[in-house]
């Protein structure tokens, strides 16, 4: 009886503190919108927003560096990591229907000491509804990004995704939903 007493005690407060953190979040969210957009307080009060939470996991031979990003629509509550040796994390937020869209590349090095390149893209706005894409294989390939066609394919694409490349033998496993009213993306870097 007291080991479940104190399980239901720390899943409690396991949920509390994801609410605080949450409703921080949509508080910081909306005052980056309103400084953006340069509201005043009556359009500020009515406006609604869209929040994306993303999660970068690291899991291949070192740490993975940024390389390039692309922000389609939205602004940075807090930017991607400049690198990723475990995992890291990014906020975005924008007025809806506008919502967010973006897209970040990071490189490193696979299993087999090849240079390689791991690219996402995520939406969640009106006319997409919550999206993800991604790529991986040789570094060469993403140096030179064709953004247009990362969005066409983005808008083609579904909520998750797990692509590989026979190549390098690098993937992605990524997907987007809805939690506590805000878009969560998560995506794993394999090498």
């Amino acid at each position: 009886m007291a080991s479940f007493q104190c399980e239901k005690k720390y899943a409690i407060d396991v949920q509390v503190d994801r609410s605080m953190k949450a409703r921080d979040l949509f508080k910081k969210s909306k005052a980056i919108v309103v400084e953006k957009e340069r509201l005043d307080n009556d359009a500020a009060t009515k406006m609604q927003i869209t929040v994306v939470e993303g999660i970068l996991k690291n899991q291949t031979k070192g740490p993975l560096t940024i390389m390039d990003s692309k922000v389609f629509a939205g602004n940075f509550v807090k930017q991607f990591p400049k690198t990723i040796s475990t995992s890291d994390d990014f906020f975005m937020t924008n007025m809806y229907p506008k919502g967010v869209k973006g897209a970040v590349v990071y490189s490193g090095k696979n299993d087999l000491d090849f240079e390689c390149g791991w690219l996402l893209a995520f939406a969640d706005t009106e006319a997409t509804g919550r999206r993800i894409y991604a790529e991986s294989g040789c570094k060469v390939n993403f140096d030179n990004i064709d953004w247009g066609n990362v969005e066409k394919n983005l808008d083609e694409s579904g909520e998750s995704t797990n692509p590989c490349d026979p190549l390098t033998m690098t993937s992605v496993f990524a997907s987007i939903t809805n939690f506590s009213g805000k878009s969560d993306v998560e995506a794993t870097f394999v090498g």
